[in-house]
């Protein structure tokens, strides 16, 4: 006889419940979050812009991993304060958090704050990042260092300083496991910033989707494939969402406006989510090849893997 499973508890679930509640689901970027850029995978970038995954279910359990990262964002902060160090935590251009733009508006961030007076360089304003580890994670920081243990950290804190105008980054972590504690003040890299931008430029102005880095998402060298949200439109011929951003008339501009070109207006971030009756895909969002097509009557016809005909359109 099998075993009867372990009872679920009912409170425990009611606290995920309000949790997820809570969360409701990460919505679209409108941009590429600076956390993202350093994935060395353009295509999934491009994909993530262009809307073509649903948007993230946060489960309760999740919310609360979140909800713990940003309560030892605040205890870091608070860390540097104790010991005498001026935080600025909120803007004082706009009294909320510091929120930067690069890229012509197209790469968006979010600042921890900046910090003035630590014991190491007392008179120099530094960008402040903040993180927290599982042990696992945190021994890898140690012993790689940022740059190459977290490169997407390593990313942010470059991208702060770029946007901010400042020399150096104070990224603060936490192992969560022991409460140990790392430091490093980054030094900014004029030219590792500027890569990143025209990287992301070339990516926002394209209507093709970058080449895939790995033809087959089970090999070994691949293992990030497992992951990403873009893995079933990418390698496995799904269908990407009907939005304003994965439409052949959206064109994407400088101040993060994305425009339709049918109809020549700009579109708000509402409009493009919701799309509209005269939608056409981006050709690379049909696993299939385009055998015809009329301006005129708006339609493209595409081969499918399957040899059957698909029409993306209405066809009089």
């Amino acid at each position: 006889m099998a075993e009867l499973p372990e009872p679920i508890s009912h409170t425990v679930l009611a606290i995920y419940s309000a949790y997820e509640t809570r969360a409701g689901s990460f919505g679209d970027s409108r941009g590429v979050p600076m956390s993202q850029v350093a994935n060395e995978c353009e295509r999934s970038i491009w994909y993530s812009l262009r809307w073509c995954s649903n948007p993230e279910k946060i489960t309760g359990q999740k919310q609360s991993i979140f909800d713990t990262g940003i309560a030892w964002e605040e205890r870091l902060l608070d860390d540097l304060e104790l010991i005498g160090c001026q935080v600025d935590r909120l803007d004082p251009a706009t009294g909320a958090q510091f929120r930067v733009e690069l890229a012509d508006g197209w790469l968006r961030g979010k600042l921890d704050g900046q910090v003035l007076g630590l014991p190491e360089a007392p008179k120099t304003l530094h960008v402040v990042e903040t993180k927290s580890h599982n042990n696992k994670s945190f021994k890898e920081l140690t012993k790689k260092k940022l740059k190459e243990g977290k490169p997407a950290h390593y990313t942010q804190c470059q991208l702060y300083c770029h946007a901010r105008g400042l020399t150096r980054c104070f990224y603060y972590a936490v192992n969560k496991d022991t409460d140990e504690r790392y430091t490093e003040r980054v030094e900014y890299d004029h030219a590792f910033c500027l890569r990143l931008e025209a990287k992301v430029a070339r990516i926002v102005k394209s209507d093709r989707a970058p080449s895939r880095l790995f033809e087959d998402p089970t090999s070994k060298a691949a293992f990030a494939c497992g992951w990403c949200p873009a893995k079933p439109q990418c390698h496995e011929g799904a269908w990407a969402r009907r939005n304003c951003r994965t439409c052949i008339s959206a064109s994407l501009e400088d101040g993060a406006v994305v425009r339709c070109a049918l109809k020549d207006i700009e579109l708000d971030y509402k409009a493009q989510q919701a799309g509209c009756g005269s939608h056409l895909y981006l050709p690379d969002l049909v696993a299939g090849e385009q055998v015809d097509a009329s301006e005129s009557e708006r339609w493209v016809k595409y081969k499918m893997a399957d040899g059957s005909e698909w029409v993306d359109g209405d066809v009089k």
